[in-house]
């Protein structure tokens, strides 16, 4: 079984970064994606990776950039407007003054923190603390678009497991993604 070096996909996603202009993020039950793969690799000490279970009638991914130790995407809205919802991850963050809350059902053994500024214009941000990483949903809603938009972001968004992306990788391409669930990255 050959490793696959982290020079090549950090060769893959230097300088300005693979990005796409529109498109959608694979669902969370497509670990397949070889998206998924370049996503693992960006921030390989993250042991989830973001991902879409479905997106609301109104809502569309409109970019990806996947960097080294670092992959961001932006969601759009009819309501909220353009770059309505931002998900980034990273390998860690600072949380601020942004208070902790109870988890959802899908970030068991995630710490979430919770910050907002109300209106004119909501914004606010969900950061999500886990083994290796960390993601931060950022909202900036339009004019007087409803808070309530962020409910549906995060109802949308979810995570897929590491493991399972380093899991199929080996099954697939016989190859040993580094990092979280596998043997460290060299270098």
């Amino acid at each position: 079984m050959r490793r696959l070096p982290a020079a090549v996909v950090i060769l893959v996603l230097a300088g300005t970064g693979c990005s796409s202009g529109s498109g959608s993020l694979p669902g969370c039950g497509s670990p397949d994606d070889s998206v998924f793969a370049l996503i693992a690799q960006s921030v390989p000490s993250a042991t989830q990776l973001p991902c879409l279970k479905e997106l609301p009638v109104g809502w569309m991914m409109s970019a990806m950039e996947i960097r080294d130790s670092r992959t961001q995407l932006w969601l759009d809205s009819t309501i909220g407007g353009v770059r309505a919802v931002e998900v980034d991850l990273q390998a860690s963050c600072e949380v601020g003054e942004a208070v902790e809350v109870p988890p959802a059902p899908d970030e068991v053994g995630m710490r979430p923190y919770v910050q907002s500024d109300l209106p004119p214009g909501f914004s606010g941000a969900r950061y999500l603390r886990f083994a290796g990483g960390c993601v931060i949903y950022r909202f900036h809603f339009a004019g007087n678009a409803p808070p309530t938009l962020a409910l549906e972001a995060e109802e949308a968004l979810s995570f897929l497991p590491r493991r399972s992306v380093v899991e199929q990788v080996r099954a697939e391409y016989d190859q040993i993604l580094c990092g979280a669930g596998a043997p460290a990255c060299e270098g």
